[in-house]
């Protein structure tokens, strides 16, 4: 480890062949490494690297690797002092090359950092820290991008304005329209959710397909009565509400047509008027329109992620990269507020890749879907970080799926101020793995985290 100090400034670098190693090994074999060699060979689950780093000051500190990705992008897991800060991309390298990971709020003394493999290995050549001046978390803008949204999306939003980094708004998915996943939190919590996360994966047009499975027939079926659902819950119970959309190709396929392996829907052709696909798609969004405006009859506003996921590629919708993406998310939003005056959205917009952003006119919060190991409750803060930069700290910025929840007292301490979390339905929720129920009674009952009872006193919409 070298440590440069100039001006009070600190510059830290660790070589990795210098750490600790669960499997891999070192490597001279790619050229441009520094110091004696690389680490190369995180391939299997449960191998990592873990370097040491003695810390001479209080203070925030950014954190870069320098590694190469020479077989194309890969994910990684970071750890800090033993918590998960989430995944981190590498995009396909032809050397190795600095890659900023995060930013630290370091205290003085030792501190651990390591690498776990997720999706595939990269060669690490070293760490480097560097102290840097604190980030202003709290400088985006809460201001609505539809200029006639509704008078009570904008006291939403206004709301969230007053909370962003103070409290965090609980949250679930809900597949199914009864929600069991709410049954189990109340019995071991006590307590509800603030915010209730729906599908409406039922409610397009081609939800027959071929080669059902009996959990996509389940799926389906379970689904319906969503929209009822989601109404009960912002006027009875006073609760936020979500929508995402798992949309089933328009012109079919195979059991879940809403995965790209399952369907031949071309959304190059869909993009051009008179074409079959063209209609098909219009077809389907003019329907869950229709659906959305019976939220907005009853007024409530809506946090609406359409097309999430998309720079993955797994669902259609981004199969053909982010051009064609962008495409459909700004028809669809030029279709849905303009047409069908559906003033009570809120857009949320979830493919946090710099290709995939539709523009700062199209988005009213950024989010970003993650999962990490069971029992992990560290803060993710490598994904906040990736996304706050990429939209330049201009929108508020959500964890809108997850596994674990992230430990309150960890949110606080790493200055990570997600606007909500929501886990994913199911066993997420159900066999204690993801999230232990010690540990959701933790959540439910700290301050930081808003449940739907800290809700009751609070006026959300405008009468």
């Amino acid at each position: 480890m070298s440590n440069i100090e100039t001006s009070h400034k600190v510059k830290m670098i660790f070589q990795a062949e210098e750490g600790s190693l669960s499997g891999g090994y070192i490597s001279t074999s790619l050229s441009g490494f520094s110091g004696k060699g690389y680490v190369t060979g995180l391939l299997n689950e449960g191998d990592s690297l873990e370097v040491k780093a003695d810390i001479p000051n209080d203070g925030q500190y950014k954190l870069l690797i320098r590694l190469a990705s020479m077989e194309g992008e890969k994910r990684n897991f970071l750890y800090i002092d033993g918590d998960c800060y989430g995944q981190f991309i590498s995009e396909k390298t032809d050397s190795f090359e600095e890659l900023e990971l995060c930013t630290l709020f370091f205290t003085k003394g030792l501190h651990t950092i390591k690498i776990a493999k997720a999706w595939g290995g990269v060669d690490i050549d070293r760490f480097m820290i560097t102290s840097t001046t604190p980030t202003n978390l709290y400088t985006p803008t809460f201001q609505l991008v539809n200029k006639d949204s509704s008078a009570s999306a904008k006291k939403l939003m206004n709301f969230f304005r007053e909370i962003y980094g103070k409290k965090i708004i609980t949250g679930q998915h809900t597949a199914a329209a009864h929600g069991p996943e709410l049954d189990h939190i109340k019995k071991v919590t006590g307590k509800l959710p603030a915010l209730r996360g729906f599908d409406l994966l039922s409610y397009s047009f081609m939800t027959e397909t071929d080669e059902p499975t009996d959990h996509k027939l389940i799926e389906i079926e379970e689904n319906k009565g969503s929209i009822e659902s989601a109404i009960e819950w912002s006027t009875r119970f006073n609760g936020i509400v979500t929508f995402c959309w798992h949309w089933y190709a328009p012109t079919g396929g195979k059991d879940k047509t809403f995965y790209t392996e399952n369907t031949q829907f071309d959304l190059n052709k869909a993009l051009i008027p008179g074409t079959t696909e063209y209609e098909a798609l219009l077809s389907d969004m003019d329907e869950i329109a229709l659906q959305l405006k019976k939220l907005k009859d009853a007024n409530v506003p809506v946090l609406w992620r359409p097309l999430h996921e998309a720079d993955g590629g797994w669902f259609w919708w981004g199969a053909s990269g982010p051009e064609t993406y962008k495409s459909l998310y700004k028809w669809m939003f030029e279709r849905f507020t303009k047409e069908h005056q559906l003033n009570n959205l809120i857009w949320v917009w979830n493919a946090p890749n710099k290709e995939w952003y539709p523009g700062d006119d199209y988005v009213d919060i950024a989010g970003v879907d993650t999962y990490v190991p069971n029992g992990e409750y560290g803060p993710l803060k490598c994904q906040f970080d990736h996304l706050q930069a990429l939209i330049n700290n201009q929108k508020p910025i959500a964890l809108t799926e997850n596994g674990p929840i992230p430990d309150p007292e960890k949110l606080i301490k790493s200055r990570t101020p997600w606007l909500w979390y929501m886990p994913w339905y199911g066993d997420f929720v159900f066999n204690g793995l993801s999230t232990s129920e010690e540990q959701l009674k933790k959540v439910y009952d700290h301050p930081y985290c808003l449940t739907l009872e800290d809700l009751q006193s609070v006026s959300l919409k405008e009468s």
